[in-house]
């Protein structure tokens, strides 16, 4: 199963150079928005636990876990999207 990310949370909004901390989803309809760090969804993913999408265009873009420099982070799979599909979502 797949969840719609649909905010971020960083600690310079500015910044094209700080990393995305947290994500914001709903895990169903009649619960609360879930808030989580970024290495939990890391853990999510590679376990197979859970996966994340964002909605670019009428598309569903998958994040996936890049690694550089030994350190992981989140990003959206590639698509036509010229813009980054995480970075254009609204704060948490």
């Amino acid at each position: 199963m797949s969840f719609e990310v649909i905010c971020i949370a960083k600690p310079d909004v500015d910044s094209s150079h700080e990393q995305i901390t947290h994500i914001g989803y709903y895990e169903s309809i009649n619960q609360p928005k879930v808030i989580i760090a970024v290495e939990d969804a890391i853990k999510r993913i590679e376990s197979y636990d859970r996966a994340f999408h964002v909605y670019a265009g009428p598309k569903i873009a998958l994040l996936k876990v890049e690694r550089q420099n030994g350190k992981a982070y989140i990003k959206t799979v590639p698509d036509e999207a010229q813009k980054d599909n995480l970075l254009n979502l609204p704060r948490c």
